[in-house]
């Protein structure tokens, strides 16, 4: 068998990589001890709230710290598992209440749970935790999705008992408290290390834990997080791992090196080519596990011309080639978001558009919209999603050139593409998105309006806001699918974002393990993890 450059370059990085991993102080070396979690991620801070939080700091969190709840995952076939947005279960709250009139919500924490310090969780805790959220404009946009919005709504009844009250009946009351936002921190130690110019402990949670979860911080660098098992924790069943180590690992070609030869346990974000490659090798499992709460998609600027004319959008939209997309850029992983037939679905999103390609109905939408000559456009998307995006970009502007729209690419770094969508300095982008809270309503609350950088397409419809504002936070079951369904049809007719696929979070897992739980932050969570 020849040995190609490639596969050398790869065979080298991997050598070295593997020379360094032992250096780690792990507390324990067995092998079958050990989760090794390889990522490209740096992480500069461990408090999911505060400033500098990166995704890599929401799933370290998620071992050090609990919440007030959390979702039940359910099986796969595959031998990984996948979070239920619809099915909520306890974690530090072993019940909790909301009252006849929808709008107080009481939780019993449990009377057993620990602090790693080893003092009791109190609803004192959970109630200066869920405050100091409550003061980062972040963390404060997404808890009050849930009504939270001030200090005073937050009570701590008793040792055991935290009290929320709303404004209003709110379906996502609870539903808030599964996030990484809402990770409950011992107040007493966090305190301790306060100052004045610093009140919430700030700089020193950034780099020091003060929870109760799964996992202890054994060790700290921006490049590596060793943790240890708390053996006291009662708040889940036990975790099979007695350490975990997230270490940083640039390189997609190395990170997959590594499973394959035995020195480490996942890998995450593998690009196609090297996912393809593992997968033929066979020496490590190569998974992809469904998202539930992801799309991606393509945007145009609604509010800017020539895109501000909803026949020009939806020219775009009957331009492009969604099957060969699907097959040939996401290699026909995942769920495709287009073709659909009838009605849209009530209480669903995303979901696929009725959109399919046909370029002379693309054509007679341009001409009936003065656009017959074509014109030319930006597509812009983050170089850090180049994997997918790269091919993409050529699909579209082959596409979209054969109805006269002449595409320019602006391939970006991320930090700039972010400014450009804030500052609404754009024409067209490809991106994705994922919804921690994954209800249809939170998806046109915080994709469909308002001026975050999540609202991609820069929607502004006065009917979609009164329809959010008129839908009742406890609508029942029936109220709510219709709604949303009108919703639905709303934003999927005006195509302000056209949806491509959901996706499947790609990765490379050791045989022998099992456990993998897909989540809403969709990054490893250790705590199931077994070997066999």
């Amino acid at each position: 068998m020849m040995t190609t450059r490639r596969d050398l370059c790869k065979s080298l990085l991997a050598t070295s990589a593997l020379a360094l991993w032992p250096t780690i102080p792990v507390v324990a070396q067995s092998r079958d001890n050990t989760a090794r979690i390889a990522w490209p991620y740096d992480t500069a801070s461990l408090d999911a709230v505060g400033i500098g939080a990166q995704r890599s700091t929401w799933s370290v969190s998620l071992h050090l710290y609990d919440r007030l709840v959390t979702y039940a995952a359910t099986d796969r076939s595959d031998g990984t598992r996948q979070y239920d947005p619809a099915r909520l279960r306890s974690e530090l709250a072993e019940s909790w209440q909301v009252s006849p009139d929808s709008r107080t919500v009481t939780f019993r924490l449990r009377p057993d749970a620990r602090f790693h310090d080893g003092s009791p969780v109190t609803a004192e805790d959970v109630r200066w935790s869920i405050e100091r959220a409550l003061t980062v404009k972040s963390a404060a946009g997404v808890m009050a999705v849930g009504g939270l919005k001030s200090a005073d709504q937050l009570k701590a009844v008793d040792a055991t008992t935290f009290q929320v009250t709303l404004p209003a009946p709110n379906r996502f009351a609870v539903l808030v408290f599964t996030i990484p936002f809402a990770a409950i921190i011992n107040s007493k130690l966090a305190n301790q290390n306060a100052t004045a110019q610093d009140p919430w402990a700030n700089e020193w949670l950034k780099r020091n834990a003060a929870g109760g979860g799964a996992y202890k911080l054994e060790s700290f660098r921006n490049d590596q997080v060793l943790l240890t098992r708390n053996e006291s924790w009662t708040c889940g069943d036990k975790p099979g791992m007695q350490q975990v180590i997230f270490q940083t690992v640039p390189e997609s070609a190395t990170r997959g090196a590594l499973v394959e030869r035995g020195a480490a346990d996942i890998a995450v974000e593998i690009p196609p080519n090297d996912f393809a490659a593992i997968e033929g090798r066979g020496q490590a499992r190569a998974l992809a596990i469904p998202m539930p709460n992801h799309m991606d998609l393509m945007a145009a600027n609604s509010q800017a011309a020539p895109f501000d004319d909803l026949r020009v959008r939806q020219a775009i939209a009957y331009a492009l080639p969604y099957q060969q997309i699907f097959q040939s850029v996401f290699r026909g992983r995942g769920t495709p978001l287009f073709g659909a037939k009838g009605e849209p679905k009530p209480a669903s999103f995303p979901q696929p558009s009725d959109f399919n390609t046909d370029p002379d109905r693309a054509m007679a939408l341009l001409k009936d919209a003065g656009r017959a000559g074509g014109f030319e456009a930006n597509l812009m998307y983050s170089v850090a999603k180049a994997a997918y995006f790269d091919p993409l970009s050529l699909v579209v502007r082959d596409a979209l050139g054969k109805i006269g729209i002449r595409v320019n690419i602006d391939r970006i770094p991320g930090a700039q593409f972010d400014e450009r969508v804030v500052a609404r300095n754009f024409q067209l982008l490809l991106d994705n998105r994922v919804a921690w809270l994954s209800l249809p309503d939170y998806w046109f609350t915080a994709f469909y309006t308002g001026t975050s950088t999540s609202n991609l397409g820069n929607f502004n419809d006065p009917k979609l806001d009164r329809m959010l504002k008129d839908l009742p936070g406890d609508a029942s079951p029936e109220l709510y699918g219709e709604r949303t369904a009108e919703m639905s049809r709303l934003v999927l007719t005006e195509v302000p974002m056209i949806p491509l696929r959901q996706g499947a979070v790609e990765l490379v897992m050791s045989r022998g393990l099992s456990g993998y739980t897909y989540w809403f932050h969709g990054l490893p969570d250790a705590r199931d993890l077994r070997r066999a």
